[in-house]
């Protein structure tokens, strides 16, 4: 009796046997779905890894000038008058005290940045660093969401800016990142025909 197994990305089609007689291998050609899939896998991969290095250099770049702005205590960042106040979340100073805090996280920020840049390069052998960047950004995001709809006419801004940002990250690796699968049966894989005799 004739069946079909699929194991490890092959598919084997068996033939009938009849009378001590095996009939002859039926060939399956799958070239042309198998062609349409890993051309749609590499393109993805590609945007992917576009996206990753991209947001790796704005984050580099925003975070790096926020970061020299705050420790400098840049008037354009005061929150009297600053003209961009609006991109952090409070004023670069605490009353007659330095804002410790947020340069902390600031750095992390442009450490971040920098292994987006790597993962570009291969994501397969980022998936846990990416895994962590798409679930912490969006526990942050909602956060942040939450903390600016309670004072909304102060932070109104940062559903334009911060939250966006951020979600977008979490929502682009959620839809772009490979899967444990496809690190297994990477795009230049093939599903082989294999046609057997039954003896």
């Amino acid at each position: 009796m004739s069946g079909v197994v699929a194991m490890s990305g092959s598919i084997v089609v068996r033939p009938d046997q009849h009378n001590g007689r095996t009939s002859l291998s039926v060939r399956v050609n799958l070239e042309g779905v198998v062609t349409k899939m890993i051309v749609e896998s590499a393109r993805k991969l590609a945007a992917f890894k576009i996206f990753l290095r991209v947001y790796g250099v704005l984050t580099l770049i925003i975070f790096s000038l926020l970061f020299v702005g705050v420790l400098v205590e840049a008037p354009l960042l005061s929150e009297h008058g600053g003209a961009l106040n609006w991109t952090i979340w409070n004023d670069v100073r605490f009353g007659n005290e330095h804002n410790h805090v947020p340069p902390m996280l600031m750095i992390i920020y442009i450490v971040w940045g920098v292994f987006l840049i790597r993962a570009g390069r291969n994501p397969q052998a980022y998936l846990s660093f990416l895994s962590f960047t798409m679930w912490a950004n969006l526990a942050h995001g909602v956060l942040m969401a939450g903390q600016a709809g309670m004072d909304i006419d102060r932070y109104w801004s940062k559903f334009f800016t911060d939250i966006p940002f951020i979600l977008i990250l979490a929502l682009g690796i959620y839809l772009l990142r490979p899967t444990a699968d496809s690190q297994k049966s990477s795009p230049e894989a093939r599903v082989r025909t294999v046609a057997q005799h039954d003896s």
